[in-house]
């Protein structure tokens, strides 16, 4: 779905920056629902497929899913997602030249929420991501074997881009759209979930994978943070900052973060671990969500923080040493453990 005309453009979201995706997920009320269809998404092939089509309104037997009535839903949907505010566009009141005291504190609190609650992408960026990534249309390895052939497959596998895509809007979009219409659009993922064979649609890490058991034990360590151990998150991203400004000047933290995420992030891609470390970065989401961190953590640091230590877990085996310290010493700063990911 492509961006409307006239509109701000955004970053698109894509799998190798799936950090970028949690970034505006964790300062979302949706965030952790979006997160969640973005991995049943990613963990999907031509089974889960037909689970998911057999709820869409041009096949579910309910009398009451009306087809059209869908396909408006949708597009309403889409339409007033839109409206969510972008980083891309400042708030003119965050940029207006303050007059005296109480104006610069207005133009500052202004700049503050528009940071908060700005998304780097948007609703449509992330339907692309399902659409076109997380179901890897390019190999499909349509089965045989199903009942209508490949074609057939082709089919159920169109028809559960769609639930996918309206849950994954609804939930990102939920500031905008009413109560009634979100539950409309998510409806059908919500059912497939539901009536599916438990794990179907497990979201938990594969064990069997080398970095599984470094990324279950951070997740773990995440989701069972109490108001200390946010705190000693939240220290840990200060300190990361004072060392940065002590080390080479204001910045220099952040720099040297970006640097080494995007050397994490190459190597899941040269590596065959994009898909994997962006379902990582989404149970992530779930986790820092899950253990209590809010908006104002997620846009001040925390999850960055969070984020470089999924990287590192993912492909710590592959990063040089600095990339790997750089990326995992939130985790160490709290824990007291060696980096994650070795």
């Amino acid at each position: 779905m492509a961006e409307s005309d006239g509109q701000t453009p955004s970053m698109p979201y894509t799998l190798t920056s799936a950090a970028t995706l949690g970034y505006d997920l964790v300062r979302l009320p949706g965030g952790r629902q979006a997160a969640g269809v973005v991995v049943a998404a990613l963990r999907s092939g031509p089974s889960e497929w037909g689970l998911l089509a057999a709820h869409h309104p041009l096949r579910t037997s309910d009398p009451s899913s009306d087809p059209l009535s869908a396909a408006d839903d949708a597009a309403s949907a889409r339409e007033l997602a839109e409206q969510a505010p972008k980083l891309s566009e400042m708030n003119p009141v965050a940029t207006a030249p303050a007059e005296g005291p109480t104006g610069e504190q207005v133009r500052l609190a202004a700049l503050a929420e528009h940071l908060r609650s700005s998304m780097v992408g948007s609703a449509a960026s992330l339907e692309r991501l399902i659409r076109e990534q997380a179901l890897d249309p390019a190999d499909p390895s349509w089965p045989t074997d199903h009942p209508d052939g490949p074609d057939g497959a082709a089919l159920d596998r169109a028809l559960a881009a769609d639930v996918l895509a309206d849950a994954a809007v609804a939930a990102y979009a939920a500031r905008q759209l009413p109560r009634l219409l979100r539950r409309r659009l998510s409806e059908p993922y919500e059912r497939a979930v539901a009536g599916a064979v438990p794990g179907t649609f497990d979201v938990a890490p594969d064990p069997a994978v080398p970095w599984g058991p470094a990324l279950s034990e951070l997740l773990v360590s995440l989701r069972e943070l109490d108001a200390a151990g946010r705190q000693r998150w939240r220290r840990a991203v200060e300190a990361g900052r004072a060392h940065g400004r002590g080390a080479a000047g204001a910045g220099a933290e952040q720099r040297s973060w970006t640097l080494a995420m995007h050397d994490a992030c190459w190597a899941a891609h040269t590596s065959g671990r994009i898909e994997a470390a962006a379902a990582a970065q989404m149970l992530a989401v779930q986790a820092f969500l899950d253990g209590g961190f809010t908006p104002d953590d997620g846009a001040t640091g925390a999850w960055n923080a969070v984020a470089g230590c999924v990287q590192a877990a993912l492909v710590g085996d592959l990063l040089g040493e600095e990339s790997l310290e750089v990326l995992s010493r939130p985790w160490t700063v709290v824990t007291g453990q060696a980096p994650v990911g070795r």
